[in-house]
């Protein structure tokens, strides 16, 4: 599958939605500046493996990765340099929002309309595709910083504000 069947807007709509799932989890917990951080990077590193994965069956997501890569690629920064740039930008976006709640409403709108695109450009199968994807990554970032522990000890995987984030990304992305 090539950006072809889709409009411009919708490309990158489609293509926002990993940054969106990163945000989705972040959002979810008031965490401490540290933990913050923490899970930020951790998020980033498992977004740029994601870009790397060749076992990746979906045209669709295929064809994002490619153009998400491409795009990369044209970036003067590599390396960590490019994961901080992305983080930052990020950040921004964050301090952006009025609240943590106009933050999250935003995610959801955007899944929404990553929705409404791939219900009427793709078929079902790679629309779930493209959810389980999505959701893996999302998990995957939940997963990567314990949260409410001390130092590092306790606290769980994955926090119940992550785990109801997960879902409201699960249920926003339903598409039958």
């Amino acid at each position: 599958m090539k950006q072809q069947y889709f409009s411009d807007s919708e490309w990158v709509t489609l293509l926002q939605s990993p940054t969106q799932a990163i945000l989705a989890v972040i959002l979810a917990d008031k965490t401490d500046p540290v933990s913050f951080l923490k899970e930020m990077q951790a998020a980033f590193q498992i977004l740029a493996a994601e870009l790397q994965r060749q076992d990746i069956s979906s045209d669709l997501i295929k064809a994002m990765i490619a153009s998400i890569n491409d795009a990369i690629g044209q970036s003067p920064l590599q390396g960590e340099d490019l994961l901080l740039q992305q983080q930052f930008e990020l950040i921004k976006r964050i301090q952006a929002f009025s609240s943590v709640s106009d933050g999250q409403n935003q995610v959801v709108e955007h899944f929404k309309q990553v929705k409404d695109i791939l219900l009427n450009k793709v078929p079902i199968v790679q629309a779930e595709e493209f959810k389980q994807w999505i959701l893996e990554l999302a998990t995957q970032v939940a997963k990567a910083v314990k949260e409410e522990g001390i130092w590092g000890i306790g606290g769980e995987r994955v926090s119940r504000q992550e785990s109801g984030a997960l879902s409201t990304l699960e249920k926003t992305l339903t598409f039958r």
